[in-house]
């Protein structure tokens, strides 16, 4: 769907971005043309639509999951046992819950509006009845590293199948097999998709193997012990993070930078969670000064989706973000 323009700023280059590859079908959610949308969230880009356009709610998430979720015989990803349909209790109480607060995802860059939504959730949570306490989680800042190794050979290995044979676009220039294969894909993917599965090809050759692939992998491996340790020795039952480090970015400021350099910017406080395969959620709160959502992320041990959502259901309760707002300003 392109840029969101709704918002009223008086040029193309005050437009503010709708979010990440997800952008179109969080514009359509937020302006009612459809009643929800499911997106992949590889590194976070579903979660940072929450910030950008502030759509959707707890509800609406807790009923979509609960009509996907399950085993499913066509899908080898779902988890082969029942699922039970999450309830939302409206008497939740945050009295004893443990939110833990990790101090990693204190980082430069960040915005000083998302570092007080922060603390001020923290200290609503804590008069709410929770126990409130920070948390380290050391390996944070290798998440963008091992995403963007792990990222881009899984780009390589999957769009390996779009030859203008079986799958994808197929051109019209088939003087020959090969160059079918090269006009298929070379207009098939844009810049960003070609640089990914180059960079996937180059960590994948045999001479780069171990180097990159593996050493990723055991990366990831440490990211999730991160997690694992503070959910299980410590005893937190949720996480309490920034989205990104400030609210939605201008068009102008983020075609200027490298693809590769926005993803380690706005995705610092979402990838980990990818990394280390656990359930996350973001929860716009309030409005910054230019009047953009500013949201904060939940995250909980695998398969705490009830928790998580609850938890969610309650901050949300309680600050009431005006979406009224953004109505208006359309």
């Amino acid at each position: 769907m392109g840029l969101l323009k709704s918002l009223g700023w008086e040029s193309e280059h005050d437009w503010r971005i709708s979010g990440g590859s997800s952008g179109g079908s969080a514009v359509s959610v937020t302006v009612g043309s459809s009643v929800a949308a499911i997106g992949s969230d590889t590194g976070g880009s579903t979660r940072i639509l929450q910030l950008c356009v502030g759509c959707g709610n707890v509800d609406d998430a807790t009923e979509i999951l609960n009509a996907i979720a399950g085993p499913d015989d066509l899908d080898s990803t779902t988890i082969k046992k029942q699922f039970n349909k999450i309830k939302l209790n409206e008497d939740f109480s945050l009295k004893n819950v443990k939110v833990g607060i990790p101090k990693e995802y204190y980082c430069d860059g960040m915005s000083e509006e998302i570092v007080t939504t922060w603390k001020y959730i923290a200290n609503l949570l804590e008069s709410e009845g929770a126990l409130v306490k920070s948390v380290s989680m050391p390996f944070t800042s290798m998440s963008i590293a091992v995403y963007s190794i792990l990222n881009q050979c899984e780009v390589a290995s999957n769009m390996a199948r779009y030859d203008g044979l079986e799958y994808g676009l197929r051109t019209d220039e088939n003087y020959s097999t090969e160059e079918l294969y090269a006009s298929s894909r070379s207009q098939g993917f844009n810049n960003v998709v070609r640089w990914r599965i180059f960079a996937g090809n180059y960590f994948l050759l045999s001479r780069n193997y171990d180097k990159y692939f593996m050493k990723a992998l055991k990366l990831r491996r440490l990211i999730a012990d991160d997690f694992k340790k503070v959910f299980n020795e410590d005893e937190i039952d949720v996480l309490l993070t920034p989205t990104t480090l400030s609210d939605a970015p201008k068009y102008k400021d983020f075609v200027s930078k490298h693809n590769r350099d926005q993803c380690a910017f706005q995705d610092y406080c979402t990838q980990p969670a990818n990394m280390a395969g656990i359930p996350a959620i973001s929860i716009p709160i309030c409005l910054s000064k230019d009047n953009l959502p500013i949201s904060l992320q939940l995250m909980a041990p695998s398969l705490a989706e009830e928790m998580l959502l609850n938890v969610a259901k309650k901050i949300e309760s309680v600050i009431k973000f005006p979406r009224d707002m953004l109505i208006e300003n359309e």
